[in-house]
């Protein structure tokens, strides 16, 4: 069994599983931004929530993926130790670390997303709102640690992902009339099945 997994073409899927992770992060990203801009109503604003989590834990179980295969890896291998202690690798610590701490930052936004209604608003936006420099590390590790960061169609990308995510984040700055900005999110199942939807003021579902 251990012997089947070393065999695996372990670089090349962390490299994939890596890029992969961070597009998702990106859709999720997005898709958390554009929730709380004002042309969004009702069932699509619903849509765009549901699948801001879905691209979200996608993301983070893939890159919960890329991180454990170079464990097994035998190009460029990686201890647990450095992998869960941010900084500890020996060579780019700091591109590594950042990349541990985006990892870390990831699953505590899962975390304290399904304990939001135990959560005070005031703390749980304050963490929410770590998804922006979380977005960034992702970005700088991918960008600045990634062995295919040198061809120009994936430097391209971290172009246009960062870009975009930099225009949507500026739009959410520009001031809106009061009450402009309800936020609509899916509730708890009737019995029946089917959702109920709760209203709460702001929009901080990035």
């Amino acid at each position: 069994m251990i012997q089947w997994m070393v065999e695996w073409p372990t670089w090349l899927l962390t490299r994939i599983a890596g890029i992969a992770a961070y597009l998702a992060l990106f859709g999720g990203m997005s898709l958390g931004i554009l929730y709380g801009y004002p042309f969004l109503k009702g069932a699509s604003k619903i849509s765009v929530y549901r699948w801001h989590s879905r691209l979200t834990v996608a993301g983070t179980a893939i890159a919960l993926l890329h991180a454990a295969v170079l464990v097994i890896d035998t190009y460029a291998p990686f201890t647990w130790g450095e992998l869960l202690i941010p900084f500890s690798a020996h060579g780019h610590p700091v591109l590594y670390g950042i990349g541990s701490l985006a990892l870390y930052g990831m699953l505590l936004l899962i975390l304290t997303t399904d304990l939001r209604p135990r959560l005070k608003r005031p703390l749980w936006l304050a963490i929410h709102m770590l998804a922006y420099p979380m977005f960034a590390a992702a970005l700088l590790h991918g960008l600045l640690a990634g062995t295919d960061s040198s061809l120009g169609v994936v430097q391209g990308m971290y172009a246009v992902t960062g870009g975009a995510t930099l225009l949507l984040f500026c739009g959410r700055l520009i001031p809106r009339k009061p009450g402009a900005r309800a936020e609509v999110l899916p509730g708890p199942r009737r019995p029946d099945g089917s959702l109920r939807h709760q209203a709460s003021r702001g929009s901080d579902a990035s």
